[in-house]
């Protein structure tokens, strides 16, 4: 069961929330957003306003609140403060209509899942000292721990709910189709010569690479004779380009070690959710790249040439290809559920929102709450 660990999966439109569960307070305040009966309260906003904004803020601006940083624009063209409420909205949308669904299915909690939302709040409770410690904290936040339980089970519909009726075998669960046009509309193949262009592995006595401790490539910088006979051989790599084999080149000069793409044949299979591993301009490169054509993309002193191939057709991917595209099945699954929250009218209450500015409010100063 994920819990507390969800934060930048794709943004999506989605949910709203209130549920009363045995054992857990009522959340007070005024509506924020409705859909059938169940709402998302004041209170439960606030509280996504205060942890996003510090959890934001840590990961966008080293925790630094500033005017500098909210009027900033993302890729997208959209400023800071924009986006982080964007979430923000999105995320009790999802939330909203979960708890719907959840009472909708007649969905429950097993004994484990309700034993860990209590010995959270329990070791919450513990680490401030006491039960009432704790909720003088919290109050500086117009909340108390039955709110945060109550909260905490809302939160926890999503997996539910999605488990429950959008994975494989649910009421809505996804087919072959669904993942077959998700892989087309979705999904690259490339392969890419990678250059070092300012420094160079190092190597041992034996001539093998040197790692550090986290098993990473360990490099040091080039003598400028090394730079210059470097660019030498990226000149002679791109001349050769124009007449010889892609694959050929690769296997001469790039610098990668390539036995890592062993178990890709027919090229590595990426999608804009492999951002962390590739970087999302690596990404934007090959969406736009031409299949069959070649770039190039430079980033912290590495090339990359690059070249695009046709996308494998879905039914003839191998297992190890499937499971090489990591999380495959929860993109698809997230993609269906997506679709159908984004198409439920849900009411939102703007006068209410409007009492909220992102960069005015207080941020929680301990996001594992």
């Amino acid at each position: 069961m994920k819990f507390k660990t969800r934060f930048l999966a794709v943004l999506i439109a989605v949910i709203s929330l209130f549920s009363v569960l045995t054992g857990c307070g009522v959340i007070k305040g005024d509506t924020v957003m409705e859909l059938g009966g169940y709402k998302i309260t004041e209170a439960m906003y606030t509280y996504w306003m205060a942890r996003y904004k510090a959890i934001f803020l840590s990961n966008y601006n080293n925790g630094k609140d500033t005017e500098e940083f909210w009027n900033s624009t993302t890729e997208d063209g959209i400023t800071y403060e924009q986006f982080i409420t964007q979430y923000i909205n999105n995320f009790a949308r999802e939330v909203l209509i979960s708890m719907k669904l959840f009472d909708d299915y007649n969905l429950s909690f097993t004994s484990e899942e309700k034993d860990m939302i209590s010995d959270y709040i329990k070791g919450l409770n513990t680490a401030y000292g006491s039960k009432a410690e704790f909720n003088d904290y919290l109050a500086g936040y117009g909340l108390n721990s039955k709110t945060l339980e109550t909260i905490y089970y809302a939160e926890q519909k999503i997996d539910k709910v999605r488990e429950a009726l959008f994975s494989d075998g649910g009421v809505f669960g996804v087919t072959n189709e669904d993942r077959e046009k998700y892989y087309e509309e979705n999904y690259y193949c490339a392969e890419w010569i990678y250059i070092y262009r300012n420094m160079k592995l190092k190597t041992d006595e034996n001539g093998g690479y040197i790692t550090d401790s986290n098993g990473m490539y360990e490099t040091e910088p080039l003598t400028d004779e090394e730079k210059a006979e470097k660019e030498k051989k990226i000149e002679e790599l791109k001349n050769k380009l124009l007449t010889e084999d892609f694959r050929t080149l690769r296997q001469e000069y790039s610098e990668e070690v390539l036995a890592k793409y062993e178990n890709y044949p027919d090229g590595v299979f990426l999608s804009a959710n492999d951002y962390q591993n590739y970087g999302t301009e690596f990404i934007k490169k090959i969406a736009s790249l031409e299949i069959g054509k070649i770039t190039e993309f430079e980033e912290e002193g590495i090339l990359f040439i690059i070249k695009r191939y046709e996308l494998k057709d879905y039914s003839k991917l191998t297992e190890q290809e499937l499971n090489l595209m990591k999380d495959f099945e929860e993109y698809v699954v997230n993609e269906k559920m997506k679709k159908y929250y984004s198409a439920l009218e849900v009411e939102t209450y703007s006068e209410v929102l409007a009492r909220y500015n992102i960069k005015e409010f207080k941020a929680l100063s301990n996001t594992n709450i």
